[in-house]
């Protein structure tokens, strides 16, 4: 780091307006917001501080020479593995998760979609499924939410071109680069299908030399990542303070608010004191940090009265579908440039939408898919083949060489027994326990169904992946708010029902996961609700 400026030397001396655990899309995004309106504000991150003279590579997925935490923790990754239940089976591995200043964004491709007004109105438009726990609509409304999605859209510098099926005029979009020819020749198929393409909305200056960085840290500062956007401006120009490489184990409270955040600083423990706590570390870690924080004053973990903290854990499916463009067209161009939301819905059902991702089904894109499925799989066929991977990398490249690659988001529902749990033996304090049901199979292979029948008219269309496709990176849901205490942890405008102070602005909050990715989302609730927070702090000074 080289200010150390930004490092408070006693962060326990100082009340805080407020402090932020985690510096992801919605922790650096609400606290670069309140920092900007003139509060003191601190963040706690677990990971390192990736910028200042930080070695962030060549913009290009890194070779891990190993998986060791410290390793991972250098690339921008998750340091452990994730473990838990999947089907009733244990599984372990790492997730497409990140750890350190901007969270997973560091790493995200950037794709930044708002989700569609039938999403707010969840109960309309999913109906009731059994075993779900739908609530009617979202404690807020796409009109309530849309002045924040033009902002974080002008915040997070979004190039693309307006949905025509959710057309929004006020938007303020950055018109993109001109496509690949086989993009365009894609573009145009679509439209004389009858479909509605419109170019991905993307947070991507795509300056001279830019290669998108999915998967990686951007060492030109043209991805739109929360650090760079939101974290690093709240440090350099508006006085916030930062603490990285220290990690949250408890939020100390009474039985009506936050007292203290208690965290690890090397080998020694500290406590913050904030007028406000704001938490977003995941929704996989944040629920994990309110159960660990039981008290006398609250057994079951903090802010959990309503027994639904860890509930309804949610993730999409995402297939990945290569599209051939029917002949041999150069790919020289954008990676993400294309999506359609014609599929989002059909007949009363919901699905989702299609994006392409901007891979380039090369061998080694083949064979690391190969050699990831392998690790979640244990099913012998695939261990079988595992001698063959190169050789059949080298066959699968060469086969869908003309095609693009597009990925699909299918919206996962809430079910209360989909969750997060304690668990004192694994390294992460917490596991999960998922079953994938058969309503969102059944969805899944409609939305391939539906594609096949309309793209597959005048392209090759073929998955690349088998049934087992949960989007790991997509987890929400696990603190959900809502109007009614009994029903949810948060109120409407993200602070916990019972605990006066407390906030959480990551996935968690989703009552719903929608059919698009969530980041866009969790950026512009974030904007809403530190115009909340900013309110509740002018009346505590008055």
């Amino acid at each position: 780091m080289t200010n150390s400026s930004w490092i408070p030397e006693n962060p326990e001396s100082t009340e805080w307006d407020a402090i932020v655990v985690g510096t992801g899309m919605g922790g650096s995004t609400v606290g670069g917001a309140l920092a900007k309106l003139g509060h003191r504000v601190l963040f706690i991150e677990k990971g390192n501080f990736l910028f200042g003279d930080y070695d962030r590579g060549e913009g290009t997925e890194p070779i891990l020479t190993d998986n060791s935490p410290d390793e991972r923790l250098r690339a921008g990754w998750w340091p452990v593995q994730l473990g838990g239940k999947y089907e009733g089976r244990d599984l372990n591995f790492f997730a497409p998760l990140g750890c350190g200043t901007g969270g997973s964004t560091s790493l995200y491709a950037s794709q930044l979609e708002r989700l569609s007004p039938v999403d707010f109105e969840c109960g309309k438009a999913l109906g009731s499924v059994p075993g779900a726990s739908i609530p009617e609509r979202w404690p807020i409304s796409y009109d309530d939410l849309a002045p924040y999605y033009r902002q974080a859209e002008s915040l997070y510098r979004i190039c693309g071109t307006e949905d025509p099926l959710q057309p929004d005029p006020e938007a303020e979009l950055v018109a993109p680069p001109p496509l690949s020819d086989r993009d365009a020749h894609l573009f145009n198929s679509f439209e004389e299908l009858g479909l509605h393409p419109f170019r991905a909305h993307v947070g991507c200056r795509f300056v001279e030399g830019c290669n998108e960085c999915g998967g990686s840290l951007c060492p030109r500062a043209c991805k739109s990542d929360a650090g760079q956007i939101s974290l690093m401006p709240a440090l350099t120009k508006h006085g916030a303070k930062i603490l990285p490489n220290c990690e949250v184990i408890k939020l100390e409270a009474d039985a009506e608010r936050v007292t203290g955040v208690r965290f690890r600083r090397g080998d020694e423990e500290c406590v913050a004191r904030g007028k406000i706590v704001i938490v977003a570390a995941s929704a996989y870690m944040t629920p994990a940090l309110l159960l660990k924080s039981a008290s006398g004053h609250w057994p079951n973990g903090l802010a959990n009265t309503s027994g639904l903290v860890g509930k309804n854990l949610m993730m999409h499916t995402s297939d990945f579908i290569a599209i051939r463009a029917g002949r041999s067209l150069s790919s020289e161009g954008p990676k993400k440039a294309l999506a359609l939301n014609d599929f989002y819905t059909h007949e009363g059902r919901k699905l989702g939408t299609l994006q392409s991702v901007g891979i380039q089904v090369n061998p080694g894109y083949v064979l690391y898919h190969l050699r990831n499925r392998a690790e979640r799989e244990r099913t012998w066929y695939i261990q079988l083949a595992r001698p063959f991977f190169r050789i059949i990398a080298v066959l699968a490249a060469a086969f869908y060489k003309s095609s693009s690659v597009f990925a699909s988001i299918v919206e996962d529902l809430p079910y209360e027994h989909n969750q997060i749990r304690l668990d004192p033996d694994s390294e992460n304090g917490m596991a999960f326990e998922y079953h994938y049901s058969d309503e969102l199979l059944e969805r899944n292979r409609l939305f391939r169904k539906r594609l096949g029948a309309t793209i597959g008219k005048r392209h090759s269309v073929q998955v690349l992946n088998t049934d087992d496709n949960l989007n790991f990176g997509h987890v929400c849901g696990t603190v959900r708010f809502g109007d009614d205490p009994a029903k949810s942890v948060l109120d409407r405008n993200n602070r916990a029902h019972d605990v006066e102070n407390l906030y959480v602005v990551d996935a968690s909050f989703f009552p719903t996961s929608g059919g698009n990715n969530p980041s866009l989302t969790i950026a512009a609730n974030a904007l809403r609700v530190a115009g909340e927070i900013d309110k509740q702090l002018g009346k505590a000074m008055s």
